[in-house]
């Protein structure tokens, strides 16, 4: 009896200091010059600052190191266990190194000022490397830190036991799927999918859930979509946007899970975890706590989070960024230096004309070219003189979800069962169940 008492003991003070840091880190909101933040998103900020100087230098060896290491070992070493972590970090496959490669020699040019000008210029590898990729490499790095605190110790089995139900009824998922939206909602929807790869890796979501959480649960933070809707000139508009937005969130997670590409995903687990029976079995206060208790005791101990810890981040550090470079800085520039997206957007300039949507035509692109990066939407539809069409525009943009600059990547390079096509399917479908209530809450509003 003293053992066990002594067991629980620990693994409370475990589950509510890990809770606490994790929790106020990435869950709790804090306001800071009149908007909400989390605190990882404050540190973050504040390093991007202090180290603005040399954070492009960063990634660029980031970049480099990581082509040049894939290679030496890919070419000069022989396979060993896949869970060996110099397999994991440094031998992806072909069309992985090529992405290595290729990020690394663009990141050179876009830091060294040299090759073609539209690679480095401001506006496209100059945007790429100083801004968007900075940011993810701080935000990463800070966000892996605290991700085990918040899945490892039991906070997620608590959040579950209350809304386990509504959750399974209303969007077909685990109710600790919470805690990703909630990470997402503060943190970002780049740490809302890193949790949900955690759990699908220990085995508490299924293929399907995992797939159903990434694609529909991981939206930008607020703080991000204030941006959003500042670019666009409405920013006196940023509750009424929010609203008609999480009304659309909403309405397309209880949709897409039932329709294809998702409904075609199969609940498969990569480990089995009596854990994840326990959620849908057994709910209410009294079986999350112990459920909860049950994860804490079983926690990795320090050397085991050190060691999670720093795979996690060199592993996105030296796969996930280098890519991003390749794929953000030649999206961009199909985006400036062609009518590609222009022609693609056709089609739905036909649909936003049938909902009487003004500058329909100036506007179509916008629908389609949020794939290659959120931001790029705002940056359109800020030319357009009718503030209904701003509005839709900046509803569809954070609405979307998946863009490839950051977040389509992170789910092609995880073990998620997503692939590109999946990820091209659910962005349209995504799009065209967004755009009618943003469209009527314009009309409401406007």
């Amino acid at each position: 009896m003293a053992s066990a008492s002594k067991s629980s003991s620990g693994a409370i003070i475990r589950l509510v200091a890990a809770s606490a840091f994790g929790g106020s880190m990435l869950l709790l909101p804090v306001p800071h010059d009149g908007s909400l933040h989390i605190l990882l998103g404050l540190i973050t900020g504040a390093v991007q600052d202090e180290a603005a100087a040399i954070l492009p230098a960063l990634v660029t060896a980031t970049c480099v190191i990581s082509a040049a290491a894939t290679l030496a070992y890919s070419l000069f070493t022989r396979p060993r266990g896949e869970d060996q972590v110099a397999e994991i970090l440094l031998r992806p496959g072909l069309l992985w190194t090529l992405l290595r490669v290729l990020g690394a020699a663009t990141a050179l040019m876009i830091f060294l000022q040299a090759g073609p000008e539209w690679i480095w210029s401001a506006d496209i590898g100059g945007l790429v490397l100083n801004d968007l990729m900075t940011a993810a490499f701080v935000t990463i790095g800070l966000a892996c830190i605290v991700l085990p605190f918040l899945t490892e110790f039991g906070l997620m089995e608590l959040v579950a036991g209350f809304v386990e139900r509504v959750f399974r009824r209303l969007f077909t998922v685990p109710g600790r799927s919470a805690v990703d939206a909630v990470a997402s909602w503060l943190g970002g929807s780049t740490v809302g999918v890193l949790v949900t790869i955690s759990q699908y890796r220990n085995g508490f979501y299924s293929a399907r859930e995992a797939a159903v959480i990434a694609t529909n649960f991981s939206i930008v933070s607020i703080a991000f979509a204030y941006v959003i809707v500042e670019t666009v000139d409405l920013e006196h508009m940023f509750f009424p946007f929010y609203a008609v937005l999480t009304l659309s969130g909403v309405v397309c997670a209880a949709i897409m899970p039932r329709i294809p590409p998702l409904s075609w995903k199969t609940d498969t687990v990569m480990t089995e975890n009596p854990m994840r029976a326990e959620d849908q079995t057994r709910t209410g206060l009294s079986s999350a706590w112990s459920k909860a208790i049950a994860r804490a005791e079983a926690a990795p101990g320090p050397r085991t989070l050190f060691r999670m810890i720093t795979v996690n981040i060199l592993d996105i550090w030296l796969g996930l960024i280098p890519a991003a470079v390749i794929i953000a800085t030649a999206s961009l520039a199909v985006a400036e230096m062609t009518p590609f997206f222009d022609w693609l957007g056709a089609p739905f300039r036909y649909l936003l004309e049938l909902l009487q949507v003004e500058s329909a035509r100036e506007a179509a692109p916008a629908m389609v070219i949020g794939f290659a990066d959120m931001f790029l939407p705002a940056l359109v539809a800020a030319d357009i003189a009718s503030d209904q069409t701003r509005f839709i525009i900046a509803v569809i943009a954070v609405g979307q979800l998946i863009f490839m600059s950051e977040v389509g990547l992170l789910l092609l390079k995880s073990a998620l069962p997503l692939n590109i096509i999946d990820l091209v399917m659910i962005f349209i479908l995504r799009t065209l169940i967004i755009l009618p209530i943003a469209v009527a809450g314009a009309v409401l509003l406007f």
